[in-house]
């Protein structure tokens, strides 16, 4: 008796340290934020600590006498309520009591000032941006003759493209109303005289003005100078040649400015954002994603640092704003940082705790209950660990990523506009908007394979049993019976597919999950399966045999002779 109450005693301390230490391995890899389909806060807000601000980039932006460039990044930091900035603040009216014609310009440059030198203040045309400095008809012909005396073939190319008859919603340059082109074409040729262009942009741009010159067809080019025509409103030439020299071809040109008109509001963090991350296209590929959703997501970044802002539109994931941030403790600082550095390992960090801490869990539970368990073979008992292991990391996946437990989809960006003919400088635009399409989300790619691990598991645990009793020293006879006892575990697979269907759909039913029957019903086609397959493929053969192998031992105890 003592001893067996001292191998009680062990077991039960054994099983209590394996639950602990499962249980604590699942709070260390919860504890560890992840970047796998959702940015944690807490990393962004370190990658926002590790940099700048916004109001930092607007100083640094005067200190290089951009005016402009400092002008927008004091904007968004004040639009997003930051503090700071002001210095920058108060020296930019001192900039322009100074010099008014190089503030309305936002930052010197070598051919404006050649052009404009003699040109007056009040001689400009009343229009906002780059444009109001190119359209008046004194600064059109000061630009005009810098630009016409030109040695750059593709300036002098882009001149010739304004004098084509083809526009369907500008007007050339010769007519009575085509002043908006011309002051574009002005615009652009000070950006590829003073070689401000990207050199993708450039190459592209060059390949469309030799096209429209040789064949008289100015499609693409005039979107294109629309699309410019719209930017040179919105921005003075400091904030102009700072986005044109990041922009890479002509279609971040034209998603660009669908973005400047679906929210002109937020133009300064618009315009920051592709600034600071030095491509535009990598804003608008995130905004083609996760759409107005996404501007929210990058308002909160740019609230944490310049940092921030790079590293989510660098990642291209969603921002997971339902986490806090609250005062942290030293093992929450220590990992955030550990996951800032080293993302993959952290990742795989984090789900190899889970599997593990779930391992122990099912370990130390399973050993309170031996004593009630029919014996069962190491194999099975180690199968059913490692796949209820299994079940258990994507239940934990799932629902430590917000944006998987939810299923939610959001609704990016189209970038499609259509555009009527221009007849003035101020045209309004049609913006149609298409919600794109997914063919299965990951919440849903994740709730399959959950449930067909499950079907795994029952699978395995039935061949397992029908192999235990194959390897048992019993007579036939009785391992007949035996395979008869357990109908009801060969028909679990099942029962655990109508089961996991019912709780799916209930939970979608009262909105914790979004609604998705395709998942709901995978748990119950998953379940006809494997219960086909363990009938008919495992369970019948294997029972043939013993009523074949039993045969003469079944007619001897019932007496009748066997024919043959």
């Amino acid at each position: 008796m003592p001893v067996a109450s001292s191998k009680s005693q062990i077991r039960i301390a054994l099983s209590v340290v394996l639950i602990v230490a499962g249980a604590l391995a699942i709070f260390v890899g919860w504890s560890i934020p992840s970047r796998f389909k959702s940015m944690p806060l807490s990393v962004l807000a370190e990658a926002g600590a590790r940099s700048g601000s916004l109001a930092d980039r607007a100083a640094l932006a005067l200190e290089d006498e951009n005016f402009g460039l400092a002008a927008m990044f004091l904007e968004a930091s004040h639009s997003l309520g930051l503090s700071g900035g002001e210095s920058v603040a108060s020296e930019l009216p001192a900039v322009e009591a100074n010099n008014a014609v190089v503030f309305r310009w936002g930052a010197w440059d070598p051919f404006l000032d050649a052009a404009l030198a003699d040109v007056p203040l009040d001689a400009y045309s009343t229009q906002p941006g780059i444009l109001g400095v190119c359209l008046s008809k004194e600064c059109r012909e000061s630009l005009g003759g810098i630009l016409e005396n030109s040695r750059d073939s593709m300036v002098q190319g882009l001149l010739q493209t304004g004098r084509l008859g083809t526009y369907k919603r500008l007007f050339p340059v010769q007519s009575v109303s085509g002043r908006p082109l011309e002051a574009t074409l002005l615009a652009l040729g000070l950006l590829i005289q003073g070689e401000r262009l990207h050199p993708s942009f450039s190459r592209e741009l060059r390949r469309e003005i030799q096209s429209a010159n040789a064949s008289g067809d100015v499609g693409r080019l005039e979107d294109a100078y629309l699309n410019v025509l719209s930017l040179a409103r919105a921005l003075d030439w400091g904030q102009f040649k700072a986005l044109f020299e990041k922009i890479d071809s002509l279609e971040t040109l034209r998603r660009l400015r669908y973005g400047f008109h679906r929210r002109p509001a937020d133009i300064p963090i618009f315009y920051t954002a592709a600034i600071v991350v030095d491509s535009p296209s990598t804003v608008l590929n995130y905004l083609g994603l996760y759409g107005d959703d996404g501007f929210d997501f990058l308002k909160t970044a740019g609230t944490l640092g310049t940092g921030a802002i790079q590293l989510l539109l660098e990642q291209q994931m969603p921002l997971d704003s339902g986490e806090s941030l609250e005062k942290s403790s030293r093992m929450e600082v220590n990992l955030t940082r550990f996951s800032l550095g080293k993302p993959k390992l952290s990742l795989s960090l984090k789900y190899s705790l889970f599997f593990f801490g779930a391992f122990f869990l099912s370990w130390g539970g399973s050993r309170f209950t031996e004593f009630y368990r029919e014996p069962s073979s190491a194999l099975l008992g180690a199968t059913q660990k490692v796949f209820i292991s299994l079940a258990s990391v994507i239940v934990l996946v799932i629902l430590s990523e917000p944006h998987l437990a939810s299923g939610t989809l959001t609704e990016g960006y189209s970038f499609k506009l259509v555009m009527p003919v221009l007849a003035q400088v101020e045209g309004e635009t049609i913006i149609i908007e298409t919600e794109p399409t997914a063919s299965m989300d990951p919440a849903t790619l994740l709730s399959v394979s959950f449930f067909f691990i499950l079907q795994v598991l029952v699978f395995l645990i039935c061949l397992l049993k029908v192999r235990q009793i194959d390897k048992g020293d019993l007579d036939t006879i009785i391992k007949l019976k035996l395979m008869e006892n357990e109908e009801n575990l060969f028909d679990s697979g099942l029962y655990v597919g109508i089961a996991g269907t019912c709780i799916s759909l209930v939970l979608q039913v009262i909105g914790l999950i979004e609604a998705n029957l395709l998942s709901a019903y995978s748990s119950n086609l998953f379940g006809i399966l494997c219960v086909a397959i363990v009938k008919i493929r495992l369970v019948r053969p294997y029972k043939n045999r013993l009523i074949l192998e039993s045969q003469e031992r079944i007619a001897a105890l019932s007496g009748k002779e066997i024919f043959k």
